[in-house]
């Protein structure tokens, strides 16, 4: 009898512990653990545009591929590179993305793969892309 009464006493003050800590988290923030920048570093929030290069229609579901240009000593709990998809107006956001040099890459069915370097400099920045269809091959045989 007395070793469950430690036993229901221990478990009462776990939780009263518990029940403190949550009341001492803040309750505003992102949507999502995704959406949530990992470290007090400025971050920016990028929105990508992906339209085909000859008429500018939006290209839904292009994959996309944000990664640091330069090395960054990170912790594991850091992300390194980011991945999304485009909804059907073409257009992918990306939040808590680190300023500085990124290579951004989109690859689409249809299209020619998009690879480049970009410098966020800014809390808010958009980009927009053009696809281009892939080139006849040309065989010297």
């Amino acid at each position: 009898m007395r070793r469950s009464t430690f036993i229901v006493a221990g478990v009462l003050l776990a939780a009263s512990i518990l029940a403190a800590q949550d009341k001492a988290l803040p309750k505003s923030g992102p949507a999502s653990a995704a959406d949530t920048p990992r470290n007090n570093d400025e971050t920016a929030r990028l929105t990508l545009q992906v339209v085909a290069g000859e008429d500018k229609q939006p290209v839904a579901d292009a994959h996309i591929v944000v990664r640091f240009t330069d090395e960054r000593m990170l912790r594991r709990d850091k992300t390194s590179s980011w991945e999304t998809k485009t909804n059907r107006k073409g257009v992918a956001v990306l939040a808590g993305i680190p300023l500085g040099p990124i290579k951004v890459q989109v690859i689409a069915k249809g299209y020619q793969t998009y690879g480049d370097e970009h410098e966020l400099s800014q809390p808010e920045e958009e980009l927009t892309i053009q696809l281009q269809r892939p080139q006849g091959q040309v065989s010297a045989y």
